[in-house]
């Protein structure tokens, strides 16, 4: 089992029993958040925050099992506040979102041909209305669609699922896509 220790910035290792076996990476520096398994590859990625939450430097890193070849996959400034991540091993991609950028990314699990999804604002003023956050991103490669949700204020309940198409429909831009709804 596999633990993000935001606080410390560590990824560790558990049993099932809830043992800690070892701790696989300290990742130095911001918080990491979202940690994801490419098991045939024995691959671990995972995002990091970064240490500046209004600013472009989160990042996504990966590593072996064995805790070795760490790599970095999205550098610093790709991205802001990269929060969760899902892969699409078959398509050999990442999803993630990214909370203070304001959107919901994706690139090739080496790390080329980033590509923004879904863009819910832009800015600084945009920024402070928590309700365009992305956070958490789940995927159904089969039925070719992307589910996120975008924070709101706490005990607001302005926070939200949404849901679109995983590739961008043809001729529409991040920004205006319109086949972004409400599952349900």
């Amino acid at each position: 089992m596999l633990v993000l220790d935001g606080l410390k910035s560590k990824i560790l290792v558990f049993d099932t029993e809830g043992n800690l076996l070892r701790t696989l990476v300290e990742t130095g520096v911001g918080t990491p958040d979202g940690v994801a398994a490419d098991l045939p590859n024995r691959h671990i990625y995972w995002t990091n925050m970064g240490e500046h939450w209004d600013q472009p430097d989160g990042f996504i890193e990966r590593i072996d099992f064995d805790g070795s070849n760490r790599t970095m996959i999205i550098p610093k400034g790709a991205t802001t506040t990269p929060k969760q991540l899902e892969l699409d091993l078959k398509n050999r991609l990442i999803y993630w979102c990214d909370r203070e950028g304001m959107r919901v990314m994706r690139a090739n699990m080496d790390g080329s041909a980033i590509t923004t999804l879904v863009v819910a604002g832009h800015g600084s003023e945009d920024q402070k209305d928590e309700r365009k956050h992305c956070v958490g991103i789940a995927i159904d490669p089969q039925l070719r669609q992307m589910y996120w949700t975008q924070k709101g204020a706490p005990n607001s309940g302005t926070g939200r699922i949404l849901r679109a198409g995983l590739g961008l429909p043809e001729g529409q831009e991040a920004a205006n896509r319109t086949d972004i709804n409400f599952p349900g």
